[in-house]
């Protein structure tokens, strides 16, 4: 069965859609409709756009985050939120939590948007995601970490994750319910400790963990946006020059692994067919080209990425005799593989990370083409890298 996709706006803004459908009818008909109508369409519309016009400015900013002054960092980070309302993203959290707060339209340089009943929007990110501090790891295989159900409970499917986590929302809470009060008034933001008086659907967003957000409701008018880390590197693979950088930090981290010295002990390795496969040892151990002032975060965040093969009895016994070891990396995941079902105490399986083509390949001590392609299905192609 074809999976059905969300493109972002999740329930109850389901709602909001069905409003924008019917715009045409609306505007044909205005003259027999009450100023309540067309007041509640007018509401509608600014939030779909104020949603939208953040969302859109939050994808451009993860798929362009090196070049905004980070040139240090790697791509696809997500800026902290607002913390104390000045329009300013600043430091949030611990690593790896996610982190609430307003949208910080000054650092996406954006105007103080606000919703159809004139409230400022709220943001989260996942500690997956987040600037500062940074994940271990940032790479297409980054889970995100807020999961939004319908009214039945179910998990809903997002545009670029197959379990449906999101890497951030952009939450526009509406008018306060009987049951919350708000003082801050409309011309200035609210301080992110007053959520309970504004949003319903996400009040613990600072937890660890996968975030369940509460169901749509008669006590929850908030309407969300959601961002997945599937989104954000979809725009990174079409811009220019994205595929020669990924693989300027693949042949540093090869780089690294011809200055270990030998036998290089890795992590988790399985024998394959006279060959060992395993992981290079942790970033913190490896010298070399990875270890540049350049490259360091984005070699460090695409290591988990790679699979170092070597022959077993120790000779060149790859590529016809040319090849002593390689290093390989996995490329997107396909439909069939889960990569996030491995844990630390659990070895991850050769098949969740390399192509089947690749697989075998190895038996016959060939390696894949050393070419990177981002475009279309070629993404998810194996690419090798040899190591005399």
């Amino acid at each position: 069965m074809k999976r059905q996709h969300q493109r972002g706006m999740i329930l109850p803004a389901l709602a909001l859609l069905a409003a924008l459908g019917s715009l045409g009818w609306l505007l044909q008909h205005q003259d027999a409709l009450g100023t309540p109508s067309r007041r509640q369409l007018a509401q509608l519309l600014r939030t779909a756009r104020a949603l939208e016009t953040a969302r859109d400015a939050l994808l451009g900013y993860g798929a362009s985050y090196r070049e905004q002054s980070h040139d240090h960092s790697d791509y696809g980070y997500l800026p902290c939120p607002d913390i104390d309302g000045d329009g300013s993203s600043e430091t949030c959290g611990q690593q790896g939590l996610a982190s609430l707060g307003l949208l910080p339209y000054r650092t996406l340089n954006l105007p103080d948007l606000r919703d159809g009943h004139g409230e400022c929007l709220w943001y989260a990110v996942a500690g997956s995601f987040k600037n500062n501090p940074k994940p271990r790891t940032l790479n297409w295989d980054s889970p995100g970490q807020f999961r939004l159900v319908d009214e039945a409970g179910q998990t809903l499917m997002l545009a670029g994750d197959e379990q449906g986590l999101a890497a951030a929302l952009i939450i526009a809470p509406g008018p306060p319910l009987a049951t919350q009060q708000r003082t801050d008034g409309q011309r200035t933001c609210p301080q992110p400790a007053h959520v309970a008086e504004y949003l319903e659907a996400l009040t613990n967003a600072s937890s660890s963990g996968t975030l369940q957000l509460a169901k749509p409701g008669s006590q929850n008018n908030d309407q969300i946006m959601s961002i997945t880390g599937g989104q954000i590197f979809t725009l990174l693979r079409r811009r220019p020059g994205y595929a020669t950088y990924l693989e300027q930090l693949i042949k540093s981290l090869a780089h690294c692994a011809r200055e270990l010295p030998a036998p290089i002990l890795l992590e988790t390795p399985i024998g394959w067919s006279g060959l060992e496969l395993g992981q290079l040892p942790a970033f913190e151990n490896l010298n070399g080209n990875c270890r540049s002032e350049t490259l360091r975060d984005g070699a460090n965040n695409w290591r988990p990425q790679t699979r170092y093969v070597r022959c077993t009895n120790g000779t060149a016994c790859l590529q016809a005799g040319t090849c002593r070891g390689a290093l390989i990396m996995a490329g997107s995941a396909s439909p069939s593989q889960h990569r996030r079902n491995t844990t630390p105490d659990t070895p991850p399986d050769l098949h969740q990370y390399l192509e089947e083509d690749t697989l075998a390949l190895l038996p016959l001590h060939q390696l894949p083409a050393a070419s990177l392609n981002l475009n279309g299905s070629a993404a998810s192609h194996d690419i090798a890298y040899c190591l005399p």
